[in-house]
């Protein structure tokens, strides 16, 4: 790739000085407001490699480095805006209200409404079974708020239920959410309860039986946890000769039960 002359590197530091100075981010770094997530990208590595603070050598510019750093500064900024969704769309609302930058107290309120939208609209497509585009809402909100459990616990419903997808990556999506809700929260007793369902799936007598003690031990009246028990114990009724995870569970929740 041909080396800028020295002439064109000063010219185009002066200007982002100028518009760095200014805040329009779009204009800085000399994309449209339509600019995609890949322009916006290809942009900032462009003008990143031209007015990094130690280019500037090669250009024989090193009296300019303060400003290179400046410069540089702020390039980086717009481009950590606006390849965030959410904080491009602050940003876009804020520029039109006439502000440069939104504040940081306006940035978290906005991720606060986007987790709010959704979470209502991906709790509305779970209870229409619609999983596919629930779990889409739901990874907004694990990006939006990757620290709550909650989140990761609704996209691993999500995705254990549709079966439209592969069965062994559903339930390995799925478990990994639980795994992760737990790891956040290990006192969420509906992770719980789903890891016990994962490995019902599995057939996987002692995970099951694992998890629906945990799940029990967190929330004593978790209904569904107390149905499945139900329902295990009345199939190992059914096959007396075949003791599993309903006898285990009996004998696990009879030493619960002494200990309390």
């Amino acid at each position: 790739m041909a080396r800028e002359p020295t002439s064109k590197v000063r010219d185009i530091l002066s200007e982002k000085v100028e518009q760095a100075k200014a805040g329009d981010h779009f204009a800085l770094l000399d994309v449209p407001d339509t600019a995609s997530d890949g322009e916006i990208k290809e942009a900032y590595f462009r003008l990143a490699r031209t007015v990094h603070p130690d280019s500037l050598q090669k250009y024989n510019l090193s009296d300019r480095r303060e400003d290179a750093a400046f410069v540089f500064e702020k390039v980086t900024q717009a481009f950590q805006t606006l390849s965030d969704p959410v904080k491009r769309k602050t940003y876009i609302q804020a520029r039109r209200e006439g502000k440069q930058e939104a504040t940081p107290e306006e940035a978290s309120r906005a991720i606060q409404e986007q987790a709010k939208i959704a979470l209502h609209q991906g709790k509305m497509l779970l209870n229409r079974r619609a999983w596919g585009q629930a779990e889409t809402f739901f990874r907004q909100l694990v990006g939006l708020k990757p620290d709550e459990a909650m989140g990761h616990v609704l996209l691993g419903w999500s995705l254990f239920q549709n079966k439209e997808k592969d069965l062994n990556t559903r339930l390995e999506e799925a478990r990994g959410s639980f795994q992760k809700a737990i790891k956040l929260d290990e006192t969420n007793a509906d992770a719980h309860y789903y890891l016990a369902l994962y490995y019902k799936e599995l057939g996987n007598a002692d995970q099951v039986a694992k998890y629906i003690k945990a799940t029990l031990e967190l929330n004593r009246n978790h209904v569904p946890a107390l149905r499945e028990k139900r329902l295990v114990e009345m199939r190992d009724q059914q096959k007396p000769a075949q003791p599993g995870v309903g006898e285990y569970l009996k004998g696990l929740f009879g030493r619960l039960g002494k200990k309390k």
